[in-house]
């Protein structure tokens, strides 16, 4: 790979170079399947740390635990064949594998001079420092790493350390509705709607607990007023019994740790800013 930009559907972008200037700000890679994006994040990780930064300061994301476990497993591996790659410059030997682009980017500089050997012994001790701290390494999911912020904001962040975490809310979401709508319609002959679309109302309020139930407009008198009401006391009574069953969804952790970093001097920001300085997310497009 080269730095130098080229033209794509008309826009100009840079060809990602692992042994160019490491990227600042918000960067976005974008590259196709089985082009080397586990390799890039696993490099990045390698030499943000051969440079410099503490691993404990970098959050490596993924969209899934099963994803999470490879590329736990490819930036330990990227880390030692790193650290393999510096031991041997120092001794004036070849490694045993062949010296790549990241490999050179360690050993060289900006222009391509060769570090001295004190430098070199400087970045070699900073990688196994890092494989010693690995296990302190976060490299999680986006619920992970949301449900590990909020229980480490204590006071700051609105979760009891005792909830659980549960995949399907489908079951206790189907008795606040069976609750609900006995509860406001057992009186009446014709209830306005039928259970069944009581059920797919409470499906749409429930799938996104953070959108707004419309229309917002409608009059108080409607039968569309009426169904945002029903939604309103459905996600209102689901929020009490998760509360009080002590257990949250995936989307809580989100919409959670969302509320509490809502107020631009809400410690929990601070907090966040102190614990990492550099965040690779992997699969950018999966997350919400």
């Amino acid at each position: 790979m080269n730095s130098s930009p080229r033209q794509d559907a008309g826009a100009d972008l840079e060809v990602f170079d692992i042994a160019g200037p490491l990227p600042s700000g918000t960067t976005i890679l974008e590259a196709s399947a089985g082009t080397g994006k586990t390799w890039a994040i696993a490099a990045l990780v390698a030499r943000q740390v051969a440079e410099g930064l503490a691993l404990e300061k970098l959050l490596v994301v993924t969209f899934s635990r099963a994803a999470t476990q490879e590329l736990r497993e490819r930036v330990r591996e990227r880390l030692i064949r790193t650290e393999l790659t510096l031991r041997h410059a120092i001794a004036g030997t070849d490694p045993p594998h062949e010296v790549d682009r990241l490999d050179h980017a360690v050993l060289r500089d900006a222009v391509g001079q060769a570090w001295p050997v004190d430098e070199l012994q400087i970045r070699q001790r900073r990688l196994r420092d890092a494989l010693g701290a690995f296990d302190n390494a976060t490299i999680a999911t986006i619920h992970q790493f949301c449900q590990s912020v909020l229980r480490g904001l204590g006071v700051a962040g609105d979760i009891d350390p005792g909830t659980t975490l549960v995949e399907d809310l489908s079951e206790l979401i189907g008795q606040v509705v069976d609750d609900v709508y006995l509860a406001r319609y057992r009186r009446q002959e014709t209830p306005p709607f039928s259970h069944a679309i009581a059920r797919a109302i409470a499906t749409a309020v429930t799938g996104d607990s953070a959108a707004v139930i419309g229309p917002t407009d409608a009059d108080a008198d409607s039968l569309d007023a009426e169904r945002v009401r029903f939604g309103e006391a459905v996600r209102a009574e689901l929020a009490v019994r998760k509360r009080r069953l002590g257990i949250l969804s995936y989307d809580d952790l989100l919409q959670d740790l969302a509320a509490a970093l809502a107020d631009p001097q809400a410690p929990a920001r601070e907090r966040m800013r102190q614990r990492w300085s550099v965040i690779l997310v992997d699969e950018f497009q999966d997350t919400d």
